[in-house]
């Protein structure tokens, strides 16, 4: 593994390493230090007083740390191993001799098992494997559970083991099992969600706890074990124990995880992804190929919706891909399965902001949709020419949005429109549905520069959804950042636009993260709205100190990238930081694809740039090349006001530079000009591909 890919990209500050590695020391630019065992009178004094009382270690005599010491130099002098040795003897598992005696015959008999590791983790290891096989001895209920409850543990990740990976489960156990996991009888018990069963799993991890093989954090009501221990409490196991294990772990977790996902878990479902992570590089590595089983191919789908709702849309996006080719073969692609993994797939490609692939997956829902009736009656009253049911609008309300995203918005609004229309009429104004095709349609009218109507659809959808879900609900959040985005593009209400954007901006560090992808792009909005305002500097300043933080969640070639830069020429822009706007807006277009919408708004950004370092040549250069391809390729309509600022540019070029003729024809071609003059000032600013994100 390549360390050095985890370093920061900027700022100042020391790094510490750990590691087991020994050409780690190659990043050692300010010495090393290297770890051993302790020395024998500590780890002797260690081992005793983990063994005895205070009052009995008083009493220690010749013998006892003659044993000691004996057991000490057997256990290498290494503190993990010493304490777990002490904390055994401690609860008469075992007397100091006793232990000594086991201990060196687990060892020998685990050596030939452990070639690969070295002689400490044998040492350590050994500890752990003495009072394990003493519960596993233990016929008791409690001790059975705590080895099930073991094995569990294992697949999971070592720390942050959360009581409400148990709980959740439970909650959900009212539901049709979907993972198709053989579960233990300890989960099975804890699934009646009765206090008789929770019992029951307290006295299990009591069992784990009292032994050291596990840590309890009662602040946090979660349970660890040190990394060593989770090896080896799997690697113990033989492979179909492994297997059966791994495939209990992942249906457990996938039973914690809501189908509804409320709003109300979001912060546990977050705490889950290290245990997604760690279950689903074992599924990888015991099946390459994996799903092959409905039950896995149902759990993956769950964990790709906290990938999602995380930020981590990259990884939902692969989990997802594997689905839809796995049930696309067992059920179909019209399957309701697959259409409903087709539709998530289609949401996590626009939060990667891929508009060829969101596109590609919505067409496939509404196809679907379109031949999918919800009863034989709707099949007789509309057939497939005239699809007239709740989920065929509800696909085309995604469809909406995919195109918007894509800047084709001539055609999202007149799918929105129907999508909007269509849910009015069979769910009415209230239902979350029709909220959804209302938001999308109002997002598509914004940027059409139909502010009123976006405005009156935008009013009613906030006022619900804050009645419905709540002031700080991502949908809600996302409403109110869109309120203020618009009184931003009309340059009205600018304190109240900021005020908006600044609230969502603060809410959303506390519920998705200072660095998830919503909260950044907060970050941009605000910074618009701070530009409006004539406060450059202090957006500019803003948007430099996400970027470093942009580049390591998103990548330099995303479009966030891309529209922060965007934003941060704006900035530039604003605060007259001429060259410095010129080399951010030339870094965006080789980026932005000609035929986009946006990509005649960033090179007017550089036009304008271009005027005020007096480079006339190149700003003329630049205006004609647009307007060729306007005329060529139709990107835009001559009347568009994205067209007509270039046209005005291009007449502003001419008029001083002494061409009142050809500024008089360009005139005449684009009738919509407005009449220029030499010192007039045009209000250009780059936004980059993507105008606007929630």
């Amino acid at each position: 593994m390549e360390i050095s890919d985890f370093f920061p990209v900027d700022g100042s500050g020391h790094i510490l390493i750990t590691s087991r590695n020994p050409r780690a020391n190659i990043y050692a630019t300010a010495g090393e230090i290297r770890f051993s065992g302790m020395d024998p009178e500590e780890g002797i004094d260690l081992l005793l007083s983990s063994a005895y009382t205070k009052r009995q270690s008083n009493h220690w005599d010749q013998q006892q740390e003659r044993l000691a010491r004996s057991l000490g130099a057997e256990l290498g002098y290494l503190a993990l191993a010493l304490s777990q040795a002490g904390a055994t003897i401690r609860r008469n598992i075992y007397t100091l001799e006793q232990y000594l005696r086991v201990y060196v015959g687990y060892r020998d008999r685990l050596l030939p098992k452990s070639m690969s590791t070295n002689i400490d983790t044998t040492n350590a290891i050994a500890t752990w494997e003495i009072p394990f096989r003493k519960i596993e001895s233990d016929e008791s209920l409690r001790n059975k559970d705590a080895v099930d409850l073991m094995h569990l543990f294992a697949f999971l990740h070592f720390d942050g083991i959360s009581e409400s990976i148990f709980r959740s489960s439970a909650a959900e156990s009212g539901d049709q099992d979907i993972t198709g996991a053989m579960y233990p009888d300890i989960i099975l018990s804890s699934l009646q969600r009765t206090e008789m069963a929770q019992a029951r799993l307290r006295q299990a991890l009591g069992v784990l706890t009292d032994h050291s093989l596990i840590d309890f954090d009662p602040d946090t009501r979660s349970y660890s074990q040190h990394p060593v221990v989770h090896r080896w409490a799997r690697d113990r196991l033989d492979q179909e124990k492994q297997l059966s294990s791994l495939h209990c772990t992942v249906g457990l977790l996938a039973r914690s995880i809501s189908p509804y996902l409320e709003a109300s878990g979001r912060i546990f479902r977050r705490s889950l992804v290290p245990h997604l992570e760690s279950c689903l590089q074992k599924l990888e590595n015991s099946a390459p190929s994996f799903p092959n089983t409905s039950g896995i191919a149902n759990s993956i789908e769950r964990f790709a919706w906290v990938y999602a709702e995380c930020g981590l849309w990259k990884k939902a996006r692969s989990l997802q891909e594997r689905l839809i080719k796995f049930r696309t073969k067992t059920l179909g692609r019209k399957h309701e399965d697959t259409i409903r993994a087709t539709y998530s797939l289609g949401q996590t490609n626009w939060n990667l902001f891929d508009p060829r692939l969101t596109i590609e997956a919505q067409r496939k829902v509404v196809a679907a949709r379109r031949w999918i009736w919800p009863s034989w009656f709707a099949f007789y009253v509309n057939p497939p020419w005239m699809p007239d049911f709740i989920s065929y609008y509800a696909a085309l309300s995604d469809l909406t949005l995919a195109l918007w995203l894509a800047g084709r918005r001539d055609i999202s609004k007149v799918i929105g429109m129907r999508a909007s229309a269509g849910l009015l009429k069979l769910l009415g104004p209230d239902d979350p549905i029709t909220l959804n095709a209302m938001f999308n349609l109002a997002r598509t009218l914004l940027h059409l520069r139909e502010w009123d109507k976006a405005h009156d659809l935008l009013i009613p959808v906030l006022r619900k959804r804050k009645r419905l879900f709540g002031l700080n609900h991502p949908d809600t959040l996302m409403t109110r950042n869109e309120l203020g985005v618009l009184y931003c593009e009309r340059r009205q209400n600018l304190a109240i636009a900021e005020r908006l954007v600044t609230n969502v901006l603060e809410a959303r560090k506390i519920v998705l993260g200072e660095e998830h992808a919503y909260t950044l792009w907060s970050v941009n909005d605000l910074s618009k709205v701070l530009c409006e305002r004539g406060r450059g500097l202090e957006a500019a300043k803003m948007l430099e100190d996400i970027i470093p933080i942009v580049t390591r969640t998103l990548g330099d070639d995303h479009v966030g990238m891309t529209m922060t830069k965007g934003n941060l020429a704006k900035a530039n822009v604003n605060s007259g930081r001429w060259v410095q706007a010129e080399q951010m807006l030339t870094q965006i277009l080789k980026s932005t694809p000609t035929d986009h919408p946006d990509w005649v708004q960033t090179i007017s950004g550089h036009v304008y740039v271009q005027i005020q370092l007096r480079r006339w040549h190149d700003a003329e250069a630049n205006c004609l090349n647009v307007l060729e391809k306007i005329r060529k390729k139709k990107v835009l309509a001559k009347d568009n006001p994205r067209t007509i600022v270039i046209a005005e540019q291009l007449a502003y070029i001419y008029l001083a530079t002494g061409r009142p003729d050809e500024s008089k024809a360009l005139k005449a071609e684009f009738s919509a000009m407005h009449a220029g003059s030499a010192d007039k000032l045009y209000r250009i600013v780059p936004e980059g591909l993507i105008n606007q994100v929630p």
